[in-house]
């Protein structure tokens, strides 16, 4: 019992060298014009992985059954050979989604890695690894780019904290904000479409200072833009 303890402990302190499916880019792009899109899996491992996944709407703690969105993904589960590929199709069911804005929904891929043939016959906690990436959904009807918006964007210094406010259409997620060499945020955070938030700062920031903030386009590339704080 105590050995089946250990080497369980043990696998779960490596699990992270068990996902060997790697999806190709860190979001998804769906413009309305599309009919669908795919999306490419690669097993980057020596061994076959079987793959489950499904689309949610921001629920973290989704699973296959319980999540309700307007896309179907095929096929939701497969087998992917080692050094091998695989693609995922997503197509749009026919659903109203706001047209004057983005949609923004989730793609987990599921990673089941094979039990090591010398563990066939031992006690042990086999993990599976879930990769979570963002899927927007962009109606024709938008103008202008995402780099765009961000020049949209303001920022409202108030002691320790930004609001910043988003005045497009587009989800914008927020990598950091630096003032030269000093990262302000601890965390990353995404501003919805005509929304805003308050984020905090490790230093304080004042009116009228010059930051730099650095932001994720639609490639999934950092890009920076120099801001005057209001």
């Amino acid at each position: 019992m105590r050995k089946a303890i250990l080497l369980a402990m043990l696998l779960l302190s490596t699990g992270h060298s068990w996902a060997n499916i790697v999806i190709n880019g860190t979001r998804i792009i769906y413009p309305e014009k599309n009919k669908e899109v795919i999306v490419q899996l690669i097993n980057t491992g020596d061994a076959p992985s079987l793959v489950q996944s499904w689309i949610d709407d921001g629920d973290i703690n989704s699973t296959p059954e319980t999540a309700k969105v307007p896309f179907l993904l095929s096929p939701p589960v497969i087998k992917v050979n080692e050094h091998n590929g695989q693609q995922l199709r997503i197509k749009k069911l026919p659903a109203t989604l706001p047209a004057d804005r983005e949609s923004v929904y989730f793609l987990n891929v599921l990673d089941i890695p094979p039990r090591p043939e010398n563990l066939q016959n031992q006690n042990t906690v086999q993990l599976a690894i879930k990769s979570r990436i963002k899927l927007f959904y962009r109606p024709t009807s938008l103008t202008g780019t995402l780099d765009d918006a961000v020049g949209k964007l303001t920022l409202v210094a108030n002691g320790h904290e930004f609001r910043i406010s988003n005045n497009s259409p587009f989800f914008i997620t927020v990598a950091n904000i630096s003032r030269g060499k000093n990262k302000l945020l601890e965390e990353s955070p995404m501003v919805s479409p005509f929304g805003q938030l308050t984020v905090a700062t490790k230093n304080e920031v004042k009116r009228g200072q010059s930051v730099q903030l650095m932001y994720v386009d639609d490639l999934g590339a950092y890009k920076t833009r120099t801001f005057t704080s209001q």
